[in-house]
């Protein structure tokens, strides 16, 4: 008993094959889109490889601290909201304070609230909400 197969028929091989090339585009896109997903997570870990290696370095070697201020001003004098000389001292010393000392005053308002602290009297109530 022998079994012998008979190949396709012309009209049925090319029924099979546009099945077999859909079937065959459908997984060459497939793969297509895991290669690209597979590349963007590559290249997103070596980002977060490089931004850990240089937090890793900026720690090894850190940046010097900086040396004290060695001048220490005396506490400018209250402000009651005289107009003239007074008011021309005052804002010399609160502007000699942020100059002296640039690390206590990062912001305006920081600058703000310092010049509040020195305001008495009537001045206090122009600090007032």
């Amino acid at each position: 008993q022998s079994f012998h197969t008979t190949p396709p028929t012309p009209s049925s091989s090319s029924d099979a094959f546009p099945n077999t090339m859909d079937a065959l585009n459908t997984r060459i896109d497939k793969v297509m889109r895991m290669m690209t997903e597979e590349r963007t997570q590559h290249l997103a870990t070596e980002e977060t490889l490089q931004q850990t290696q240089a937090r890793l370095n900026a720690q090894q070697h850190p940046a010097p601290a900086p040396t004290p201020n060695p001048i220490k001003l005396a506490k400018p004098q209250s402000f009651d909201g005289t107009r003239g000389a007074a008011v021309e001292v005052f804002v010399a010393q609160i502007a000699l304070h942020a100059i002296t000392y640039p690390e206590c005053f990062p912001t305006n308002a920081s600058k703000v609230a310092f010049t509040a602290l020195f305001m008495g009297d009537y001045a206090a109530s122009w600090c007032q909400p």
